[in-house]
């Protein structure tokens, strides 16, 4: 019998800041810290002048590469006592490296990742809703010249402290919190479906599903008039999110959606919407029990339809929100469903390995075809 290490655990410190008055008032500035941020969001924050501030589009454009690394640790110097990143996924990811001892070489850092150690207090603010990186152990890198994204994982890279302020998402594009905010229903679903999960992380996972259904419900209901009053919970969603998946994993949907990202540039949040009904349609085929029953009944009470009807019903909210472009529109080709499979079954074997089910490369194949059209 295989015996798996299940464990739950929050390394993060979590506080709460109604609006942006209360976080000034709940995070002080020194001289000694660096801030990383967002162009965006440099007039909203205000920052004082002794503080060393490094905006992530200063570095470089696009993912987090290793040239935009070497020149974000170039940057900060030897003297900042505490990394404050203030953004993005990709911005948290920065402010996690920059808060390790040592960062670069980056091939080492990948090859002995066990050994990482933090060397300043890493305090994180997310300003987008989904992507759960102020709770987690990961940081993303794009390396050009292999054409694919790695993921370091390390308790080194948790967050000592990380603070919501709901008030960084009111003025976010319309169609860029959908796509962030639906990477966080993804890591939900994913952690909730996942063989690492815990009840724990399970309890989590559903109440983030719970907010975001009905958040999605009220605006499409209501028109994004309604998005002011929606941000709390739909920013709370993607924290709970995120420490469902840091502890349980993600899966199928994220493998399947990450060629679409690194070679069709899809925003990764909407890449997830592109393949998620997909995928959970294929588990309800193969194995409807366990599980996704679970997840499907809670579902099915939230959208008010049969459970059989869940994905179909799902899908019809969601496309109210952020109507799905085939991955053609894309510019996809079905020269390169081969290509993608194998990108998915190589480079996220992991992934695939935590799936609710196993994928056979002709599974994943046929849904890249069906989605094309």
């Amino acid at each position: 019998m295989l015996v798996m290490q299940k464990a739950f655990q929050v390394k993060t410190k979590i506080i709460t800041a109604a609006d942006l008055t209360a976080l000034r008032a709940l995070l002080p500035l020194h001289d000694s810290d660096v801030v990383l941020t967002e162009e965006r969001l440099t007039d909203k924050l205000a920052l004082p002048t002794y503080v060393q501030v490094i905006t992530r589009e200063s570095l470089g454009c696009g993912p987090n590469t290793p040239d935009i690394v070497s020149a974000a640790v170039k940057a900060i110097g030897s003297g900042a006592k505490r990394i404050i990143g203030i953004g993005g996924g990709a911005t948290l990811d920065l402010a996690k490296l920059l808060s390790l001892e040592q960062a670069l070489p980056l091939d080492v850092a990948f090859a002995r990742q066990e050994l990482l150690r933090k060397g300043r207090k890493l305090i994180l603010v997310p300003a987008t809703p989904g992507t759960g990186s102020e709770v987690t152990p990961y940081c993303a890198i794009y390396f050009p010249q292999l054409g694919a994204q790695l993921i370091l994982n390390s308790d080194a890279l948790y967050a000592d402290t990380a603070f919501l302020c709901p008030e960084f998402l009111v003025d976010i594009p319309f169609k860029v919190f959908a796509a962030s905010s639906f990477d966080a229903f993804t890591h939900a679903c994913e952690s909730y479906l996942s063989a690492l999960a815990t009840p724990f992380s399970q309890l989590m996972a559903l109440q983030a599903v719970k907010l975001l259904i009905s958040a999605w419900q009220n605006i499409v209901q209501q028109g994004v008039g309604v998005l002011e009053d929606e941000v709390a919970n739909v920013q709370l969603a993607g924290t709970l999110a995120g420490i469902s998946y840091a502890n349980a994993g993600c899966a199928a949907v994220h493998a399947l959606a990450y060629p679409l990202s690194t070679r069709l540039k899809i925003p990764h949040g909407e890449a997830n919407y592109l393949v998620f009904n997909a995928v959970m349609e294929l588990y309800q085929q193969k194995a409807p029990q366990g599980a996704l029953a679970g997840l499907t009944s809670l579902m099915a009470v939230l959208l008010d339809c049969a459970p059989q009807q869940v994905f179909k019903v799902f899908d019809n909210l969601c496309q109210s929100l952020l109507p799905r472009r085939s991955l053609r529109q894309c510019g996809m080709e079905e020269s390169q469903i081969i290509a993608f499979t194998d990108m998915v079954l190589t480079r996220q074997n992991m992934l695939i390995a935590n799936g609710y089910v196993q994928l056979s490369a002709g599974e994943i194949a046929a849904i890249y075809r069906k989605l094309l059209q």
